[in-house]
Parts: C-alpha cells; sequence; structure tokens
C-alpha cells in the first residue's frame, strides 16, 4: 500500500450505521443489559462516558449481533443537533467490546492491518479533516445528519506502521497531559470557589446580602 497517495476510507475500512431505533426495543437507562452507545456518550476527548448510556435487554442485542462492537473499532457521530457531537469519535476498549451503537453513529472497523485505528482516530480528529467530512451534513434547524459517503470518500494518507505508532503515541501522550492539566484546573476552580465561601461565610449565609 503506497503511502505517498491517499486512499478512500471505504477502501481502508468497513463503515456501517447503526441500527435504527424500532430494532433497538426496550431501550432503557435500567442498569441491565447491553449498552448502546449514542452520540451523547461520545467526550471532545474521544472516549465514551457510560455514565448515562442506555441499554437493551441481552435478547434484542443477541439479534442485533451484527452492529457488536468489538476492540479496534471507531464509533463516529453521523447525526446531531447542529453545533453538537457531529464528527465525534471514539475508540473502543475492551471495557466497550460487545456493546451496541445507535443509529446515529457509524462503525469504522479497518479491514486491513496496514492502518491502526489509534491513527485512524486521530486522523479523523484533526480539524482540517473534521471540517471537510462535516461540512457536507445535511444541515436543518433542530439535526445535522451525515450521510455515509461523505466519510466514506474521505481520503485518508497512510503512513508506515512505524510511522503510525510514533504519531498515534506522541498525540496519544499530549491528550493525556492536557487532560490532568483539566482536571487540575478543576480542582484548583472548586478550591477556589470553596475558599471564597469559607472566607465570607456570613455574607453567604444571610439571604438579603
Amino acid at each position: 500500500m503506497p503511502p505517498s497517495q491517499p486512499h478512500r476510507l471505504i477502501d481502508l475500512c468497513e463503515i456501517i450505521s447503526g441500527p435504527s431505533g424500532q430494532q433497538l426495543e426496550g431501550l432503557s437507562t435500567s442498569s441491565e443489559g447491553v449498552p448502546v452507545v449514542s452520540p451523547s456518550d461520545l467526550t471532545t476527548e474521544h472516549k465514551i462516558d457510560a455514565r448515562h448510556i442506555k441499554r437493551v435487554s441481552r435478547w434484542t442485542a443477541a439479534a442485533l449481533e451484527r452492529f457488536q462492537l468489538r476492540r479496534g473499532d471507531l464509533v463516529y457521530v453521523r447525526q446531531g443537533t447542529p453545533g453538537g457531537a457531529l464528527g465525534r469519535t471514539a475508540l473502543i476498549g475492551f471495557a466497550e467490546a460487545t456493546w451496541l451503537f445507535g443509529a446515529a453513529c457509524l462503525r469504522i472497523r479497518p479491514r486491513t492491518e496496514a492502518v491502526l485505528p489509534q491513527y485512524l482516530l486521530h486522523y479523523l480528529g484533526h480539524p482540517l479533516v473534521h471540517d471537510r467530512i462535516t461540512s457536507q451534513a445535511h444541515q436543518s434547524k433542530a439535526v445535522e445528519t451525515l450521510p455515509s459517503r461523505a466519510l466514506a470518500m474521505t481520503p485518508v494518507f497512510v503512513p508506515s506502521l512505524e510511522r503510525q505508532r510514533t504519531i498515534a503515541g506522541a498525540l496519544n501522550e499530549i491528550d493525556t497531559q492536557i487532560e490532568a492539566h483539566r482536571q487540575l484546573i478543576a480542582k484548583h476552580d472548586a478550591l477556589r470557589q470553596g475558599l471564597l465561601t469559607d472566607l465570607l461565610s456570613d455574607a453567604f449565609a444571610e439571604p438579603d446580602t
């Protein structure tokens, strides 16, 4: 596979839409069953936040085996509210293997070992690539919908596996540092607010002050 020329994403990966709402019968916030990933579960850090994830019964999930996720898959948001999660991507790990994904998402599964999922995650998340893809979405006042073909025809530059690992490793390290800084800022902000409350406890205790 020549690295000097771009390849269409569809030539590198299988891309399928999630099952319809009718197929996901009984989708609920129950703590039992198989989780179904939806756009609201994908974070800006390319991770899945399962705190509010919805689920279907194991019987329903068994009938939707075609839509199971496995380690190394990418989930891509294809539908969302304007200015929302459209184009967000998350990499599936061991924890999410065998989960399902909803109709507003696409599953991207590499067909070849020539492209690393981690590299693809960062590539699709690059602002230039992200904007190029999402600019093709059909827009309305309520929702933006990206045609599967727009993602499928996205050109992907595929360097050697060694270079992909280097790129993905460096970007992963940067993401880890960014997350650590975010947590530190949040901790200091909470400390700041708490300290002010303590210093002005008398004032805050008086509703009319």
